[in-house]
């Protein structure tokens, strides 16, 4: 049967019991109100899409720049009012899914962390990924329907592309990037509006092309086909190759992934594993990077298979409990031994691969945990969505950002970053998956029956 709840609608078919996803209209959670509950949305999203300190200078060594005291303590009350929030009965029942393999994942994260070479700074790492992905569980939440998330989903990316601009035009020195860069004076005149990279930047506008998709058909049409309009124009002056490729291929394959249901496993698990084949093995195994280099493809990726070689010999030496969370890059035993002569792979700060670093920080069983919730578990929660007939404009929303996140992941390192818009954005969708193989989405409460339910 489907019960009513908030602004969406429950199918108790889906799990064979009980339970809902807004809580607008119960008593516990009336304090916060729609206003309130509206501006912490509007927080949060700012917090990890903007952060707190956007037009970053990039001519300065960040390994210099040190977090001011008032961000930090900014950052730990507004996850103290998310916290509040989700802690709420009705809101607490829903949130935080799979629960038991989440426990799995950070309780590995955890003790991985405690026997690493720096047992506190690695823990104090993992509290951090665990309130960014509480953040982004409770994130849904807060919107009272689709109509309400919609309009402030779609008035966030207007801002924040605004802001990128608004750089370009009246801050040049600092959104775009310049020939007195400390790391990468390289990129030069491609533009990279509020972020430090122009890659970060290059994946902001792609994900915010699949909002503009979305909200022509939950808001409006017009304001849409400007956001994607004024997301692609960025997105070409960043130079980022990796999004403008990516984006128009995750589009088609959105399409055909809600046609052909045969074709999700053997694209999500064949697909990751050949991209990294094709990025990582062509690295450290010699013959395929023979018939790689034969096809005109630069088989360094940018200097990356460096890194690789290095994270994968790592990987051998420890290959159980990996090094502890962000334990590994960056560490004066690294930076300064005898190898930084040999190989500048040494000074990276991640693997600029995901699932490599997810085996650097937790081991090979950490790497079979991260694989089982960010690309199993969104599988399962797609049959589960299909089998409540619930394929709607914010399923193909989630399920495009979760498509381009997984494939992203073989050339950049996003999971459980602490910071920036990336991670936090696929854990919504994540997340949203999930919500979605359970609910339905209500459109108006005004206009639906008193128990009754109603469809977007």
């Amino acid at each position: 049967m489907l019960a009513r709840f908030g602004g969406f609608c429950y199918d108790s078919r889906a799990e064979g019991r009980g339970g809902e996803w807004m809580t607008r209209d119960t008593d516990e959670v009336a304090s916060f109100g729609n206003f309130g509950t509206k501006l912490l949305f509007c927080c949060v999203g700012c917090f990890y899409w903007i952060t707190l300190t956007p037009f970053v200078d990039t001519s300065v060594n960040p390994a210099l720049a040190k977090p001011a005291l008032w961000s930090q303590l900014l950052a730990y009350m507004l996850f103290l009012i998310v916290v509040i929030y989700a802690m709420t009965p009705r809101v607490r029942s829903v949130i935080f899914r799979p629960r038991l393999l989440l426990a799995i994942v950070f309780g590995w994260l955890f003790l991985t962390a405690a026997l690493s070479v720096d047992p506190l700074g690695a823990i104090r790492r993992v509290l951090i990924a665990l309130t960014v992905c509480i953040s982004a569980s409770a994130f849904l939440m807060l919107p009272k329907g689709e109509s309400q998330f919609a309009r402030l989903a779609g008035g966030g990316m207007i801002l924040i592309v605004g802001l990128c601009y608004f750089g370009v035009l009246f801050l040049p020195r600092l959104a775009v990037h310049q020939l007195t860069d400390f790391l990468e004076p390289q990129h030069a005149g491609l533009w990279k509006g509020i972020y430090v990279q122009k890659n970060e930047t290059g994946v902001v506008m792609a994900l915010s092309c699949f909002v503009g998709i979305y909200l022509m058909s939950a808001w409006s049409r017009v304001i849409g086909l400007l956001l994607i309009a004024a997301s692609c124009l960025f997105l070409l002056k960043t130079g980022a190759k990796t999004s403008t490729a990516m984006l128009p291929g995750i589009f088609l394959l959105s399409i055909f992934f809600e046609r052909w249901r045969w074709i999700r496993i053997p694209v999500v698990f064949g697909g990751v594993g050949l991209l990294n084949l094709a990025t990582v093995g062509v690295s450290t195994i010699a013959p395929l990077r023979e018939i790689v280099a034969a096809t005109g493809i630069d088989t360094t990726y940018t200097a990356r298979a460096d890194i690789w070689r290095l994270a994968l010999d790592a990987i051998a030496q420890q290959p159980i409990t990996g090094y502890g969370f962000g334990s590994f890059w960056g560490a004066e035993s690294l930076v300064n031994s005898d190898m930084r002569t040999l190989n500048w792979a040494v000074r990276a700060v991640d693997a600029h691969n995901a699932y490599v670093d997810a085996a650097m920080n937790a081991g090979i069983p950490g790497l079979i945990l991260m694989v089982i919730w960010v690309l199993a578990t969104p599988l399962k929660n797609l049959a589960a969505i299909d089998a409540a007939r619930n394929f709607t404009p914010l399923t193909r929303l989630f399920l495009r950002i979760w498509l381009f996140s997984i494939f992203l992941a073989c050339l950049e390192s996003i999971f459980l970053a602490r910071s920036g818009p990336i991670w936090f954005t696929m854990m919504v969708a994540m997340f949203g998956l999930g919500y979605q193989a359970r609910y339905r989405i209500i459109a108006s409460r005004k206009a639906e029956p008193a128990y009754g339910p109603a469809y977007a």
